[in-house]
């Protein structure tokens, strides 16, 4: 399939609109975040050790605003600040934002490009971060009911999108033993 037909391929809704969707809320609630704090939306870009401050805001029993600058990638992995690194997690992200787009154009059901399309959304608007201030913006602070991770609206779109694309394949593999058992039987 060539570039031209794969990007014909493409669903405009999943592909476009709810990336778009996500990639907004994300941008626009780190840029709420950082406002709340009194902070420029750039204060990772100049100051990516802000967390050490431990900027935070009770907002309730469950979830609270921590603003956290990731220089690294989820569950704090890959820490540590390092212009390759920045430059290689960025590349990763855009080399996997094209493999998606791919996938998405060859996706056969709804459910699976919505998953799809999550994923690309939160995979741009984490490589947006990246990108302008060297870091991800995080700020959704669940640490009261014991996750001791912060993250974006662009984390949740992406784990959402897994989880999803997960319990797709654990569908179609478990219809086909159906299939081939009852195939066996007739």
């Amino acid at each position: 399939m060539s570039v031209k037909s794969t990007l014909r391929a493409i669903p405009t809704v999943w592909g476009g609109l709810l990336p778009l969707i996500v990639v907004a809320a994300d941008q626009i609630t780190k840029w709420a975040a950082a406002k709340a704090f009194a902070l420029p939306m750039n204060i990772c870009a100049t100051n990516p050790d802000i967390h050490l401050e431990r900027l935070r805001i009770e907002i309730s029993p469950i979830a609270d605003l921590t603003l956290y600058c990731n220089q690294g990638i989820s569950w704090g992995l890959l820490q540590g600040d390092s212009a390759l690194k920045r430059w290689a997690l960025l590349g990763f992200a855009l080399i996997m934002v094209g493999v998606l787009y791919n996938l998405l154009s060859s996706a056969q059901d709804r459910l699976t490009k919505f998953f799809l399309g999550l994923l690309i959304g939160g995979a741009i608007g984490n490589a947006i971060d990246r990108a302008l201030f060297g870091a991800v913006t995080d700020f959704i602070d669940a640490s009261d009911v014991r996750f001791n991770y912060v993250f974006n609206v662009a984390d949740s779109a992406i784990t959402v999108g897994i989880i999803g694309l997960f319990a797709m394949m654990a569908r179609d593999s478990l219809r086909e033993r159906k299939a081939a058992k009852a195939a066996k039987t007739d």
